[in-house]
Formats: structure tokens, sequence, C-alpha cells
């Protein structure tokens, strides 16, 4: 409510000296008192030279005030004035009027009378117009009329030759007002956020400018007379439509300041700006000293299920027509095009095959273009509708954004009478599918945003918080939920409506679907990130060339930034050519769920080795007569044969058999193994005494090794499971379980939680199709993949009797971790994270209670033991210790850390580390002898400290240590890691 006028008196009694004692200039504060009027006599104030009476609810100003003839400042912004107070014309004296965010609708001709006015405050008002007399105002040194409803300025303005700064942003300006061109001190101009669509060429005139906002208009051209803005610090043009930006930009002397993204960038492309103003300088230096035209570039995915007819199409495309003479293909492809249309593509022809659907999505990148293709003929509306969702979630999963465009594939298979109202019905069934699918995920993220909202609703409104299913999430955590939903839907895949019907054999609809490729490389509305690159340096294609040279499978960063000094490409620059390289097909960036991203600096060879361990045709793949296993003897053959098809184990002597082309080395082994590892295929572990391998004839020192691939497990839940994990908990024994609901599991997520997750779950352990039983630190573990009618459920559950559940999050709680870490390896998966009631399962409830994942990031309540079971509407309780996991401990980066130590430790200090933390030389050995891989040696070293050592094995300690033996660099990339800043170095 507004207040009463300050009672007579007491004005005089607030009266400051603003400049301090002494000073003679005194001022008035009534601001925030949402005053509906000010007191009459504050008029006879005379002497006061400034007011402050913002954040009120002043409609007008008592008559008198027109007496305060000494006013030099005057702040009435955040009131609700509709005109400019007329006793306001009567201030001679005033220097600054601010009278931003009221109701104005006009600037009344007398406002321009105050010539000793130097700052001038309009903004956030409903200004259509101002005065042409405004250039009466010549002692203007500050004019800002943003947030208005402007669409010109007048011509005036060029009059206010003192003016310095000027703010007209957020108006609707659609004309860049040339009259700003005469005010040579400017040194400030914002017009962001209007209607601009182009630049005056005689930008440069503006010689004094300091700041120019142009960001958030519709601005397709930056001129060259930009460059002439010799004093300019900042420059703002994001948000625009500019394709280029003016060669030499990155020249300006003052040039501090450059903003450009969120514009279809060609040159320099968006990831170059992103680097800042020296990368720009460089880039364009580059380019305009060594460049050459290059043709548009395209990568396609080709996706769907077996059948659906890829192969044909890719044929079809690079060769015409076909006699259904194609092979399928085994696992993908990789087929390059040139079009006749000067595009280059890569086609990624991937097989729909289930045994490979885990082996290829490593090749599924943000800035492709995906063919779903689909067998038209066989299309169902009904029993299709579950294939069409399928691979539309898988894709969506691993690559939101993304474009996809459905091909419906065998048209010829119609009779020709029907074919043409046919093909057309079937292209209107996919297309509704697709649509169909779109609809229920917006529907299903919706429905959990909405309670989500609810549940911060309830947050910020109450202080007890009723039960609800959200019941005890912290509010930021809510939000972050919230956020990450609102992604979800943002970035969801790109699909388009229109079908392309296509028949491989009569190559009906063939041209229109090339002319449809090759229409996507250079448009920038199906890539709006992407840059339309007509010319590159050749400093990038000469680190091209050497990327494909190659023979690594993968490298590191650090190893490309090594070949971009060859290449003569400045280090600045690695990062945008490789996600140019990136987005044209000819390299493939993977991120490891747990370390840093490698490069594949040849796919086709990566894919090469790949194919090589995966077949569908198994038993051509694995045929005894092969010259592979000719130092097999029968009963190895068939041990071996076994163990990988039943087990998913494969020995190393036919690991080397069926790779030996690419691991002729025993280095080249160790890569290999690194490299399934880090795609979540496969981990090696030693064998067991009496598994041990005895093929003496083979040559490689490796063969006390095995190598799990949980993707070929096809053994049934073991009998021993059962016996070892009874379905309830015993009595007096509790039951921890961390689950993730997914309504979609994409193919090789549990297959990978099991190789990421294999440090954890240990060597004693046993292997099932859909889940692992092993012993973490005395305690069972069990994970487990079930499929249900909403999804797919992935649990990790371990037991304690009652007097050692606090235990049970140690076991527990590293699993569910790496499960959080394999999922952000499909950044479009909607999943959702619980905790089981511990009462539910101790009761065997059929559908037992999940408290909300959200709460393992929420701080345990203080002083509560107890929590009521919801299923029991509150008649039960569980321990709060089952639902809330402990407080993390200040090393909760320790995993990282890890990582990042074992990748750098030499293995020169490898054993004087061990030694440092107190190791034996034998239990060193034993490392050695456990795992043939050096960096697993590494980290295994580091981890047996860690368990050996529990809460003594922090960071500090790391960092000690290792500055103990003098190794102060990698002490300071562990200090980095965790977030400080590196310590000086010195000798200890």
């Amino acid at each position: 409510m507004a207040e009463e006028p300050p009672a007579r008196g007491t004005l005089r009694s607030r009266l400051r000296e603003s400049d301090g004692a002494g000073s003679g200039r005194w001022s008035l504060d009534l601001s925030g008192q949402y005053l509906a009027a000010l007191p009459p006599e504050l008029g006879d104030i005379t002497e006061l030279v400034v007011l402050d009476v913002s954040r009120n609810r002043l409609e007008s100003f008592p008559t008198g005030t027109s007496q305060l003839s000494a006013l030099a400042e005057l702040n009435a912004a955040h009131n609700i004035l509709v005109q400019v107070p007329p006793e306001v014309h009567q201030m001679s004296m005033l220097a600054c009027l601010n009278l931003s965010c009221n109701r104005l609708t006009n600037l009344p001709d007398e406002v321009t009378q105050l010539g000793s006015l130097r700052r001038l405050v309009l903004d956030m008002n409903k200004l259509t117009t101002l005065p042409e007399g405004i250039s009466q105002l010549s002692s203007l040194e500050e004019l800002n009329v943003g947030g208005n409803n402007l669409s010109y300025l007048p011509e005036g303005i060029s009059k206010l030759t003192k003016l310095k700064r000027l703010c007209a942003d957020s108006n609707v300006l659609t004309a860049f007002p040339v009259q700003v061109l005469q005010l040579s001190g400017l040194e400030e101009l914002l017009l962001n956020h209007n209607r601009l669509s182009d630049l005056t060429d005689n930008l440069g005139q503006m010689t004094g400018l300091k700041t120019l906002r142009l960001n958030s208009n519709r601005i397709q051209t930056l001129p060259d007379s930009v460059l002439g803005l010799s004093q300019l610090e900042e420059l703002d043009v994001q948000n625009n439509q500019l394709g280029a930006l003016p060669l030499g930009v990155g020249t300006l002397p003052r040039l501090a300041t450059l903003h450009v993204s969120n514009n279809p960038l060609v040159q320099p492309p968006p990831s170059v700006c992103g680097m800042g103003i020296e990368a720009i300088r460089r880039y364009q230096d580059d380019l305009a000293s060594a460049t050459t035209a290059v043709p548009h570039r395209l990568k396609v995915v080709l996706v769907g299920p077996a059948g659906g007819g890829k192969s044909t199409i890719v044929r079809a495309l690079i060769g015409g027509n076909h006699k259904n003479d194609v092979v399928p293909t085994h696992c993908a492809d990789i087929v390059p095009w040139n079009s006749d249309d000067n595009v280059e593509f890569s086609l990624y022809d991937t097989s729909g095959r289930g045994v490979y659907q885990a082996w290829h999505s490593w090749m599924f990148t943000p800035d492709a273009l995906y063919l779903l293709t689909f067998n038209l003929y066989d299309l169902d509306p009904e029993s299709s509708q579950q294939d069409v969702e399928y691979w539309l979630d898988f894709l969506n999963a691993k690559v939101p954004g993304a474009p996809v465009c459905m091909v419906g594939t065998h048209t010829d298979e119609f009779t020709a009478a029907l074919r043409a109202k046919k093909v057309a019905r079937k292209c209107k069934d996919l297309s509704e599918m697709g649509q169909k699918w779109s609809q229920d995920r917006t529907r299903d993220i919706e429905a959990e945003c909405q309670v989500i909202q609810g549940a911060i609703a309830i947050k910020e409104s109450t202080n007890k918080e009723p039960v609800h299913p959200l019941s005890g999430v912290g509010l930021s955590a809510l939000q972050r939920r919230l956020k990450h939903l609102q992604k979800l839907k943002e970035t969801r895949i790109q699909v388009w409506e229109e079908i392309v019907p296509v028949s491989a054999t009569t190559m009906s609809g063939i041209p229109d679907l090339r002319a449809c490729l090759v229409t996507a490389a250079s448009n920038a509305t199906v890539f709006p990130s992407r840059p339309r690159m007509t010319s590159v340096p050749l400093s990038w294609l000469t680190l091209e060339k050497l990327l494909l040279q190659q023979p690594d499978f993968w490298m590191r960063r650090e190893d490309c930034g090594r070949l971009a000094v060859q290449a003569g490409v400045p280090a600045d620059q690695v990062p945008q050519v490789l996600e140019h390289l990136q987005a044209v097909g000819s390299i493939v960036m993977i991120t490891p769920h747990h370390g840093e991203e490698k490069v594949a600096p040849n796919p086709g060879r990566l894919l090469a080795f790949l194919c090589t361990l995966v077949n569908h045709d198994t038993e051509g793949w694995l045929k005894e007569e092969s010259a592979r296993f000719q130092n097999f003897s029968k009963v190895q053959y068939l041990e071996a044969r076994s163990d990988l098809l039943q087990h998913g184990v494969m020995s190393h002597s036919m690991l080397c058999a069926l790779t030996a082309k690419y691991t002729r080395t025993t280095q080249d082994q160790v890569n290999a193994l690194e490299l399934l590892r880090g795609l979540g295929l496969s981990y090696s572990v030693r064998k067991t005494p009496q598994r041990k391998d005895q093929n003496s004839n083979h040559k490689n020192s490796g063969n006390d090794w095995q190598h799990c691939f949980p993707v070929y497990c096809r053994d049934s839940l073991p009998s021993e499971v059962g016996m070892r994990w009874v379905p309830l908990p015993p009595v007096n024994t509790d039951q921890l379980e961390v689950g993730c609901h997914l309504p979609f599991c994409p193919p090789g997520l549990f297959s990978h939680l099991r190789v990421a997750a294999y440090r954890h779950l240990g060597t004693e352990r046993v292997d099932w199709q859909t889940g692992v039983l092993t012993q973490v630190a005395d305690r069972a573990l069990i994970l487990q993949k079930s499929n249900t009618k909403d999804g797919s459920h992935i649990t990790v559950a371990s037991r304690a009797c009652v007097e050692g559940r606090s235990s049970l999050w140690q076991v527990v709680l590293p699993v569910a971790d790496i499960l959080s870490q394999v999922l952000q390896c499909w950044p479009g998966l909607r999943h959702h994270l619980y905790v089981t009631c511990a009462h539910c399962l101790r009761k065997g409830v059929t559908n037992p209670h999940r408290f909300s994942g959200l709460l393992l990031l929420t701080a345990p309540p203080p002083g509560i033991t107890l929590l009521d079971c919801p299923s029991t509407q509150g008649a039960q309780t569980v321990q709060a210790q089952l639902v809330y996991p402990p407080h993390r401990d200040p090393d909760q980066k320790m995993d990282s850390v890890l990582e990042v130590v074992a990748s750098k430790l030499e293995l020169r200090d490898w054993r004087r580390l061990g030694r440092t933390f107190g190791l034996t030389d034998a239990e060193l050995d034993d490392i050695r002898y456990d795992f043939s891989d050096v960096q697993e040696q590494k980290y295994q070293l580091l981890w047996m400290w860690r368990r050996r050592r529990r809460s003594i094995a922090t960071a500090k300690r790391l960092v000690s240590a290792l500055k103990e033996i003098e190794l102060h660099d990698l002490a300071n990339a562990v200090r980095e890691t965790l977030g400080y800043k590196p310590a000086n170095q010195t000798t200890t």
C-alpha cells in the first residue's frame, strides 16, 4: 500500500550533504517508500541539490517543487508518471534527470529548455517519438532512451556535439540512425535489440567510439569501415545473421571484447570466434595468405532396421541402380561420394542388426545428417510404430538436435497399377508415426516438468513441506532437474515431416534423395551452428592429411596438437580444425565416460578393426578351418568359441588371431585393449589358474589374459546367484538399492556400464546376460537390468546386517556414480535415478516405493533418522540413512584425480610412488602380473593405495607424495583438477 507523505517538519531532518560535510550539496532521499504523493512543503527546501524519489507510486509532483531552483539531480525512476511533471520544466539548474521505468508516452518540448542537462535517462517507458528540439540540450553527455517504442531517432540528435553515450537499445529501429555519425565525441553507442538489417558504410567516421553494441538485430553484413574505429574496445554483434566478419577485425588496436555468437558465420567459423580475438586474427591471416577453395562437405549416417535398404541406397547414390546383389553390411561401412554438384559426402552405412548396434554408436556425431530407412512395402501402421519409435529414441538419445530424414524404400515391390497411391499412403503413415513419437516424448517431458514445478512452488511457498513424490529434495536439485528437462525438450532430434520414397532397383526417387542431400549440405537452416565453409586455410587440409596417415586407432588431443604444429596450424586453432573435420566426417571425436576426449584420426581404420571382433555370421566368422586359428587345437578352439559366444569371454589368443592385421606388436595390443575399454566394449582380467590357455605355440606373451565382452554374454541366471542372493533380505539385514528408470534403454548401455565399473566390481564376479553378482569390501553387490512395461530399470544393490548399514553406501555409490557418468554419454536420454524403499524391499512389495534420485544430490536432513514409507501411508518407516547418502568427503573428485595421475605418471616413477605410499615390492609385482596394460598398472597402484589407506588416501596426501619424489608438475595437475591454483614449484 502507498504510504502517507512524511509529516511536516521531518523533511529537513532528513537532509544530508551528499558530498560530505561542508560541501553545501544538500540531498534528500525519499526512495523506496511507496509514496503516493510528495509533501507540499518540499518546495520550501530551496537549497536542495539532489533529490531521489525513485521506487514510489508517484503520479505527479506538488506545485511547490517548481521552486527547487538549485536542484541539479532528480531521480524519479520506477514510479507511475504518465507525463513529465510540469514542475520539472522550471528546474533550470537540473544536470541529471532520471525518469526511467515510468509510463511516459511523450517528451514535452519544455524539457528541451533545460540547457544545463548533461544526463537524461528515459529508458523503459512508452515513448514512440522524441522531439526535434532535443538538439537544444547542447550540454547533454548521456542520453538513454532504451526500452521504448521508438522507430527512429530525430535529426536533432546530430547537434548534440558533447554526447558521449547514446543508448537506444530495445526499441523498434529498422534503420541505422545515420545522425550519430556527426557525433565525433561519441564513445558508447548501444543499438542492441532492435530490428536493424544493415549498417551504414560510413561507420568508421565515429573515430572516438569505444563501445558498439549491435547484438540481437537482423544484421547480415558488418561493413569494412568498422576497421576505422581505431578506439573501439568492445564490439557486440551476437544474435544477428552475419555470414562473415571483416578481414582484419582482429587487428583493431584497442579491441578487447568481441561477441559474435549465434550468427551463421562462415568466416571465421563460430568455433574459432569462441577462442577470442587473437584466434580470429590468426585465422584471418591464414585465410588471407594461404587459402584454398573447398566444396561443401557433409557427413551422412544411414540407420534403420535390417533389411531397410541402407546399403542399396548407398550403391544407388554413388553408382546407379543394382540388381539386389548387395551383401548385407558387416557392422558398418564408410563410403566417400563426390556428387556432380561439387559436394563431398561421407556416407556412414550402419547395419541394423541387433548384434552391431552397441558397436557403432561412436560414429553418431551431432553435425551429421541422419537417413532413417524403412521398408515401405512391409510397413504397417500398427506393428511398425514400435520400430519407428525405437530408432528415433536411439538417435535422440545419442545425438539430440540432429536432423533426421526418413526414407521409405522398396517402392518397386508394389504393383505398378497401385504403386503411386500405396506409396503415398505408406509415406503418410510413416510421417504420422514420426509425429506421434515427437508428440508423445514432448508430453512425457512436460508431465514431469509439471510435477517438478509443483514441487518447486511448494518449496518456495511454505516452510513445512507436505508429503509428495519429491518430498525432501532440495530446491537447487529440483531447479537443475527442471532445467535439464527443458533442455531435453528443446534439443530433440529434428525429424523432417516429408518422407522420401525410393527404389534402389528402379532408381525411382534416388534423384530426389540426391537433391535433398545436396541441398542439406549447403543449407544453413539444417545445421544452424555449423559453418558453411567454401574456403579453408591450406594448413587445415594439411592437418587432415596427416591425421589420416596416423596408424593409431585414436589419439589424445595433445598428439593432434603436435601434428598441427607440423601442418602449420596455430595451437589455438586446433579445436576448431578438429570440430570442422568431425562435422564433415573426416574424423570422429570420442569421449570415454571417465576420461579425456580422444580423436579417431581415421574412422575407417578404427571401424575395420572393430569389424574383426563382431559378425552376425558367427559360423563364417569363427570357422574352425580359418587360417586365423591354425595354431589352435580342436579342444582349444571349441573352448575359446564357447567362452566367447556363451560367456562373453575372449581368450587373448583368440583376440590376437582375430585382430592379427592390427595388433602385430605388444604395444598395438595394449592400444587396442585401451580402445575397447574406452568404447565400453570390453575389459581385461587375468585368467584363473584352471582356465589358463594351454596354447603354448602361440607367440603372444599375454596368454594369461582373457577379455570380457558383456555384449556377447548369453548366459541365463546362474544357479549360484540364487544361493548367494536370495530374493528377500534375511532377518536383521538391510538392503540398499539405487536404480535408474529408462523409458528407452539404448543398445549397449548396460554392457558399457559393466565395462566402466569393472574396477569396482572386481574380478571374482559372476556375470550373466542381464546382471553381475560380486563381492566388494566383504559385501555382496548385485548389478541388474530388467525390462518392464514402462521401459528398463538398472539397479545396483548391496546388503548388510542392521549394525553395518552405514557401510552400504560405500559399496553401492561408486557404481551408481559410474552409471551417472555412462548416462552422460547419451546426452538426449531421459532417465530417472531413484532409491528403492528399504522397507518395501524387506517385505517383498511387488511395486516398491522409489524415492527420487534427486535425494542423492541433497544433504541429509539434520536430526531425522526415520522416514515414512509412502507405500504404507506412513504406517511403517524406513531408516533415513538408507535413503540419503552420507555427506561426500572433500575428495569427491578423487576418481578424476586418479585418472589424471595415471595418464601422466611416467613408468619410471611408478615404483617410486608405490613405495612412497607404503606398498611393498611384492605388492607392486602382483599389480604388474595382474595387469598387462601399463596405463591400468598405474591406475591399479593408485586404486590399491586408496583402498588400503581409505580415509588417509586424500588428494592432499597424494599431492604430498608426488612432491616427495619431486613430481611437482604432476602435483600441480592434481591441484588444477581439484580446482585449486597450482602451487609454486619448490624443492622438497
